[in-house]
C-alpha cells in the first residue's frame, strides 16, 4: 500500500485552518487554497469573503468569492461579484478568468470564451486562462480544441501539473491509451510531488488493469499528503475490486483516521458495508455522516434507497424530501455538507490601486482538479467524467429527482413518479437516467419508437458514463426484443467503445444477450471481462457459472461458483444452484457441505432447506429428510415457501402417512390462496431465479 503516514502513526487529524482578522492577505490566499484543495468549499467562500472585507484591495479574493458562488450554483451571485470588481478594475485577467469560468459553469460556452480572450488579450500567454479555456471546451465535448489549449498551456507555464492532469484526463476520456500515459509521465516530470496528478493516473491505470502501478501511485500520493481524500476513496475502491472487502474497510477507515470526519469518506465507508449486506452497519454510518454533513446529497440518496429496499417506506421518504431540501439549498457534492453562507453586503469602499499580490494568481484550484471533482461518479470513474451540468447544484437536484422518481414507481406511484419525471426533464432534457426510465417506461406501454429515441437521446450524455451505458443497455435489449439482433450487437458493441471502460452490468447483460444467441464462446469472454471489471459483482459470476454448467464444463461452473458464494455469501440462490449441480454429478457429501454452509448463511431461505430434503429423500434418509422440511417450515412467515409444503407433502404420502401429507397439502394450499401472484408470488424468498440475478 506504499506505506502511506497515518495509517499506524496514531496521530490524529492535523487542525482546520480559520479565518483570522489580524491574517495577511498572503496567508489568507493560502488558506483558501488549502481548503479548496481538501474539498471545504463553505469554509473557502467565508474566507474568501473575509478576505474582500479586510483586504478589498486584493482581487483574488472577490475572483475566488465568485468562482465559489459558482459552484455552489448560485451563479447570478457570481456574476453580480464579477461585475462590481470588473467595474472597479476593468480588462484584470484574474477577474476574467473568474469570469470565464462562471459563465461555462452556466453553460454559456459563448460568454466565457469572450471572457478567456479578453484575458488573453490583457496577458497574452497566461497558462491559467488557457488552462481554464480548455476545461470549459472539453465540458462542451470540444475535444480538438480542448487538447491544442492544454497544449498551449503546458508550452506557457511547463511545470504546471494541473494542465497535464486533467490533458491526461481528456486523452483517457478519448480513449487514447498512450497519449494519456505521455501526458501524466510528461506531467509527472514536471513536478513529481502533485497529488492531483498522482491521483488521476492511478486511477487510469487501475482501468487498465495495472493494478500494481495504481497501488504504487497512490501510496505515492497518500505519503505526500496524508489528507487528499480522493486517494483514500481511490485506494479502497481499488481494495474492493481486488475483492478484499476487509482491506478496502481499513483503508476507508484508517483514511478518516488521518483526515477526520469527513463526508466522502463515511459515505464510501457506508456503501461499503451496504454492498456486503451489513444492513445495521451501513445504517450506524449513514447516521453518523448526517450527524456531520447533514446535507450532503448521495449519503441521503443512499440511505432512502437502503431504507426503501428494506421496506421502511416512511423513513425512506423522509430521507427523501432533506436530499431534495439539500440540493435545492445548493450545496456542493462532497464538500463538508455545511449550509454556505449568503453573501455578506459590498466591502467598504477602498482606493482603485491594487497591492503587487493581487494582481495575478488564479483563484484556488482549477476547477478540474478538486476533490469535489474528481468523485462526481465514484474515484473509480472520476478520469472520465467531463461533467455537462450547468452546475453541481442542478448535478444534485437531478440526482434526487430521479431516485424519487424511481422510489414512486417501485409503489406503484406513476402520478407522482411522472410528476417527478416532468420536473428533471425541464431541468435536464438530456439527463441519461431520465432518458433510460422514459424508454422503458414507453416500452412497457408497447410505444417502442418513443423508446427508442428516448434511449437514442441518452447516448452522447456526458453527465454520467453509468447513464449512458444504461441507455445502450436499453436500446440493445429495445431492438433484440423487436427482433433486430445484429442491430443490437452493434449497440452493445458500440457502447462498449463509446464509454471507457464499460461497467461489469454492462458486460454482463451484453454476455446474457451472446448466450441468449447461443453464442457460448462470445458469452463466456463477455462473463470474464466482467468480473475482471468488478470481481465482487456475484451476479456475473453466478451467469457465468450458469452457462459454463450448461456447457457440461463443470470444473469452471464450479470455479464461478466458488467465487461467487466467497463474494457474495448471504445470496441464496449461489448455494442453492451450486448445489444442485454437485448433487447431478452424484457427488452428495460435497453437496451436503455446500447446503450447511448455504442455510447457515441464509438460514431464512427455505428453497434451500427444500433443496437439502430432497437430497437427503433421494438418498434413502427419510428422517434427515423429514428433519429438514421441518426447518423449512419455520421460516419467518414473509419467508415462507409453498413448494417446500407441496414436496414435503408429497414425501409423507411416498412414506405410507397420508394423514400428515394431507394436512401439509393443506398448508400449501393456504399459502398459495394467499399471494396475490399464486405459485408464482410464492415461490423464493432471497433466492431469484437465474434470469432475476442476470437483471439486476
Amino acid at each position: 500500500m506504499g506505506g502511506a503516514p497515518g495509517w499506524a502513526s496514531g496521530s490524529g487529524p492535523a487542525p482546520q485552518p480559520s479565518p483570522h482578522p489580524a491574517a495577511t492577505a498572503a496567508e489568507m490566499q493560502q488558506q483558501v487554497k488549502r481548503l479548496r484543495r481538501a474539498g471545504r468549499l463553505s469554509a473557502a467562500l467565508e474566507v474568501s469573503y473575509a478576505g474582500m472585507s479586510a483586504h478589498p484591495r486584493v482581487r483574488s479574493f472577490w475572483a475566488s468569492a465568485a468562482s465559489l458562488e459558482a459552484r455552489f450554483g448560485r451563479v447570478d451571485v457570481a456574476l453580480g461579484l464579477l461585475g462590481r470588481a470588473l467595474s472597479r478594475w476593468p480588462g484584470n485577467a484574474a477577474l476574467l478568468l473568474a469570469l470565464g469560468q462562471t459563465r461555462s459553469a452556466a453553460g454559456d460556452l459563448a460568454g466565457a470564451r469572450e471572457a478567456f480572450g479578453a484575458a488573453l488579450q490583457r496577458e497574452p500567454g497566461n497558462a491559467a486562462v488557457l488552462h481554464a479555456w480548455a476545461v470549459a471546451e472539453a465540458a462542451a465535448g470540444g475535444i480538438a480544441a480542448a487538447r491544442n489549449l492544454f497544449r498551449s498551456a503546458a508550452r506557457a507555464d511547463p511545470d504546471m501539473a494541473h494542465t497535464y492532469t486533467a490533458w491526461a484526463r481528456l486523452e483517457a476520456a478519448a480513449g487514447d491509451e498512450a497519449a494519456a500515459r505521455r501526458v501524466f509521465t510528461e506531467g509527472h516530470t514536471a513536478d513529481p510531488r502533485h497529488v492531483p496528478l498522482l491521483h488521476a493516473w492511478a486511477l487510469f491505470e487501475a482501468h487498465h488493469d495495472k493494478q500494481s502501478a495504481a497501488r504504487r501511485l497512490l501510496g505515492r500520493a497518500l505519503e505526500l499528503d496524508p489528507r487528499h481524500v480522493p486517494s483514500w476513496m481511490a485506494m479502497g475502491q481499488l481494495e474492493w475490486r481486488q475483492g478484499n472487502a476487509s482491506r478496502a474497510r481499513h483503508v476507508f477507515e484508517a483514511g478518516l483516521h488521518a483526515v477526520g470526519p469527513c463526508a466522502p469518506l463515511l459515505a464510501a465507508l457506508a456503501d461499503l458495508e451496504l454492498r456486503v449486506k451489513n444492513l445495521r452497519r451501513a445504517r450506524e454510518l449513514f447516521e453518523r455522516l448526517r450527524a456531520v454533513s447533514p446535507r450532503h446529497v448521495p449519503a441521503l440518496v443512499a440511505a432512502a434507497q437502503m431504507e426503501h429496499r428494506a421496506g421502511n417506506t416512511a423513513r425512506a421518504e423522509t430521507l427523501y424530501r432533506e436530499a431534495t431540501a439539500a440540493a435545492a439549498a445548493g450545496v456542493v457534492r462532497c464538500s463538508e455538507g455545511a449550509e454556505p453562507r449568503p453573501p455578506p453586503g459590498p466591502p467598504p469602499p477602498a482606493g482603485e490601486s491594487a497591492t503587487a499580490s493581487a494582481s495575478g494568481s488564479p483563484p484556488g484550484q482549477p476547477a478540474a482538479e478538486g476533490p469535489e471533482a474528481q468523485l462526481q461518479s465514484g474515484p473509480a470513474a472520476a478520469y472520465l467524467e467531463i461533467s455537462s451540468w450547468r452546475s453541481q447544484a442542478a448535478h444534485e437536484r437531478a440526482v434526487v429527482l430521479h431516485a424519487s422518481a424511481q422510489a414512486c414507481l417501485k409503489n406503484g406511484d406513476r402520478e407522482g413518479a411522472e410528476r417527478l419525471l416532468r420536473e428533471l426533464e425541464a431541468l435536464h432534457p438530456a439527463n441519461p437516467f431520465l432518458c433510460h426510465t422514459r424508454g422503458l417506461l414507453a416500452q412497457q406501454e408497447g410505444a417502442v419508437d418513443a423508446a427508442e429515441a428516448w434511449f437514442r437521446r441518452g447516448l452522447a450524455s456526458r453527465a454520467s458514463r453509468k447513464g449512458a451505458l444504461l441507455c445502450y443497455e436499453g436500446l440493445a435489449e429495445l431492438l433484440e426484443f423487436l427482433g433486430k439482433k445484429e442491430e443490437a450487437r452493434a449497440v452493445w458493441r458500440a457502447g462498449a467503445g463509446a464509454v471507457q471502460p464499460p461497467s461489469s452490468r454492462f458486460l454482463r447483460q451484453a454476455a446474457l444477450f451472446e448466450k441468449r444467441e447461443r453464442n457460448w464462446a462470445a458469452a463466456a469472454a463477455l462473463f470474464a471481462d466482467s468480473v475482471r471489471r468488478d470481481p465482487q459483482d456475484y451476479r456475473s459470476w453466478l451467469n457465468w457459472a450458469m452457462l459454463e454448467r450448461r456447457q457440461r464444463n463443470w470444473e469452471a461452473a464450479e470455479r464461478c461458483f466458488q467465487r461467487g458464494t466467497a463474494v457474495a455469501p448471504g445470496n441464496p440462490f449461489l448455494w442453492y444452484a451450486y448445489a444442485s449441480m454437485l448433487t447431478v454429478l452424484r457427488r452428495v457429501p460435497e453437496a451436503r457441505e455446500v447446503l450447511r454452509t448455504g442455510t447457515r448463511l441464509c438460514p431464512r431461505s427455505a428453497p434451500l432447506w427444500l433443496e437439502w430434503a430432497l437430497m437427503e429423500a433421494a438418498a434413502g434418509d427419510a428422517a434427515a429428510a423429514r428433519a429438514l422440511f421441518q426447518r423449512g417450515s419455520e421460516v419467518p412467515p414473509s419467508a415462507q415457501h409453498a413448494p417446500l409444503y407441496q414436496a414435503w407433502a408429497a414425501f409423507e404420502e411416498q412414506q405410507g402417512d397420508t394423514a400428515a401429507a394431507a394436512q401439509i397439502a393443506q398448508r400449501a394450499e393456504q399459502l398459495l390462496a394467499a399471494s396475490p401472484g399464486g405459485r408464482r408470488a410464492a415461490g423464493t424468498d432471497g433466492a431469484p431465479a437465474a434470469s432475476d440475478q442476470a437483471a439486476g
